[in-house]
């Protein structure tokens, strides 16, 4: 099977193809058999573009992640949701380049690409990842870090900084991912890309062209990287994840979104109270469907915006960037330029201390 891009324009944006086009086509490309041979070639660990992953304990759970460079570090943590599609080769295209500069440790999250489950069902929940990525961070013994998340992750992390201001020396949210509460009140331009994937909700398909419709640009996410995501979301344990999941929404109606309701609400409440004073700076990117009401002509950021306000209240030291033809992953779409300004953001406020 052959599929046809149209051409890019200078900063790679498709002319004329739709993101969800985009994201139907990479997904049937691997599922037809495309690549050499019929079949795309995965590493064994999941890695992609040349990087190396390692594997390290962590309270019993086997943890992948990436781990480049030298000096401070910098832990980044993907978004996406337990299960698969979405893991730590997020940051492929941005490690080698901050690894110049700085450690740099991409994590899969718990539950996420090859890291195993949790051993409690309980801790399918954020407040399960966020105790697992901690851990992590003690297992390594990285000491006071530079925290990125992305999305899901940004909640992961921002929650991850409530918790444990003392070991977070910089926070970086992308993509806005903590939930503002109360929650937005109406549908966003991503709700039309949505029906276009499998309809249930909790399928890896589901969830693996959910990932890929949020891609701005043809290029986001390439045929290698989309064969690794397969792969990792297709393992016996992640199946075995969704599984167990599944189980616990059946045997506990509302689970765990009041859990993790509950989680984000003692979170917000501390930020509210000044207990995050470390420099944060959240970036997002313009064309993000995600932060785009429907009603809309313009992308307002209301999310962005109303964690900026709720910081910023109590914290000086907060800062908004936006980046211009990016979608929810403007990281991955401008790699040069979002290092460029987390590595800026980080050099300013470690000589203002």
């Amino acid at each position: 099977m052959t599929i046809q891009w149209s051409a890019l324009d200078s900063r790679g944006v498709g002319a004329g193809l739709a993101p969800w086009a985009v994201a139907v086509g990479l997904g049937c490309l691997l599922a037809c058999g495309g690549g050499p041979g019929g079949q795309a070639a995965v590493s064994p660990t999941g890695a992609i573009e040349g990087l190396q992953a390692k594997f390290v304990d962590v309270d019993g759970v086997r943890t992948r992640y990436y781990d480049y460079g030298q000096g401070e570090p910098i832990v980044l943590v993907h978004g996406g949701g337990m299960g698969g599609a979405s893991t730590a080769n997020n940051w492929s295209r941005n490690i080698p380049g901050l690894a110049t500069r700085f450690r740099v440790i991409a994590v899969d999250r718990l539950a996420q690409g090859m890291t195993d489950n949790p051993k409690d069902d309980q801790d399918f929940s954020n407040e399960g990842t966020v105790k697992h990525l901690y851990r992590f961070i003690e297992t390594l013994q990285l000491g006071q870090i530079h925290l990125v998340g992305h999305s899901s992750g940004g909640a992961i992390a921002f929650y991850l900084t409530a918790a444990h201001p003392e070991i977070v020396k910089t926070l970086t949210v992308v993509a806005h991912g903590p939930a503002m509460p109360p929650a937005g009140e109406g549908p966003t331009k991503f709700a039309a890309i949505l029906e276009k994937c499998p309809p249930d909700p909790t399928s890896y398909e589901h969830r693996k062209c959910r990932l890929l419709a949020l891609a701005h640009t043809e290029a986001t996410f390439s045929e290698e990287y989309a064969a690794a995501d397969e792969y990792m979301g297709n393992l016996p344990k992640s199946v075995e994840g969704r599984k167990r999941m599944d189980a616990m929404r059946a045997a506990h109606p509302g689970w765990p979104n009041e859990q993790n309701d509950a989680y984000r609400t003692q979170a917000w409440e501390k930020a509210r109270s000044g207990a995050l004073q470390m420099p944060i700076l959240l970036c997002g990117g313009k064309q993000d469907t995600l932060s785009w009401d429907a009603d809309d002509p313009h992308s307002m950021m209301r999310g962005e915006l109303g964690f900026f306000d709720i910081v910023g209240a109590r914290n000086p030291r907060v800062k908004l960037t936006v980046i211009n033809e990016a979608g929810h992953f403007p990281y991955r779409e401008h790699p040069e330029e979002f290092n460029a300004t987390l590595t800026g953001f980080i050099d300013f406020w470690n000589s203002h201390q």
